[in-house]
């Protein structure tokens, strides 16, 4: 009786001590209180529409890549940030193929004009060899900036103004348009017009010919020729060729 009396208070010590573990909660650790998380504030740009939405010919782009179509109403600070004018919005199966290109600002005649392909003693004036692409002056324009005589590009005036142009924001990668980016510029020329009074800025273009990146193809017995355009209306429409020490208006084109 007695053995199983101590056995009955064992086995009731044993569910007291159970009851009393599994009742326990464990220690917990109280939670570092979390830091206010401030919100990012949105992204304002100067034009509406975002450096990465789709531009269209006539749209103005700003030192931030953001752009606006020209007949919005501008502010004084928008016309102070643009930097150029889209003239070419393409995909794979348009003529210059899958790009966005805008014209630089430099509208005045003094800093645009005056301005030859290159000197007589260069090493590009009596070859057929270099800056043959049509539709790339990015890639006529590279080409000719890595000759052993480029330098500082006092030889390549034309050249030397494209690339050393530099527009708020963009520093880099302006060039001197193919003979069919030019082509496609006096092809949106109303809207280019439109866009630069826009600004208040004169419209350089009608009536004056450019010298193009690319050198003459057609007649190679003239090694000193450069292609060259003369912006008019469609029935003036020209391929003109000029001497490449001879002195001609040029642009600086970009792509966005």
């Amino acid at each position: 009786m007695k053995k199983s009396f101590k056995l009955f208070l064992l086995a009731l010590c044993a569910v007291f001590a159970c009851l009393a573990f599994t009742g326990c909660s464990s220690p917990t650790t109280t939670p570092e209180p979390s830091m206010p998380v401030t919100p990012e504030p949105p992204v304002t740009y100067i034009g509406s529409k975002t450096p990465t939405e789709t531009k269209a010919v006539g749209d103005i782009v700003f030192t931030d890549g953001s752009a606006s179509p020209y007949n919005d109403e501008l502010t004084d600070e928008q016309k102070a940030a643009a930097i150029a004018v889209i003239f070419y919005v393409g995909d794979e199966n348009d003529t210059l193929g899958a790009k966005t290109l805008g014209v630089g600002l430099i509208t005045e005649r003094t800093n645009c004009m005056g301005l030859q392909w290159c000197l007589s003693d260069a090493v590009a004036y009596n070859s057929w060899d270099y800056a043959k692409n049509m539709d790339d002056g990015k890639a006529n324009t590279d080409e000719i900036a890595g000759l052993s005589d480029y330098g500082d590009g006092t030889k390549y005036p034309a050249f030397k103004f494209c690339r050393d142009y530099t527009a708020k924001g963009f520093t880099t990668n302006w060039y001197l348009p193919a003979y069919n980016e030019l082509k496609m510029l006096n092809a949106s020329l109303t809207e280019v017009g439109n866009a630069l009074n826009s600004l208040d800025k004169e419209n350089p273009y009608p009536t004056y010919r450019y010298f193009s990146s690319t050198r003459e193809y057609t007649a190679n017995q003239y090694r000193n020729i450069a292609m060259a355009f003369y912006f008019k209306d469609e029935e003036y429409l020209q391929h003109l060729t000029f001497r490449k020490d001879q002195y001609k208006y040029v642009c600086a084109i970009h792509t966005f």
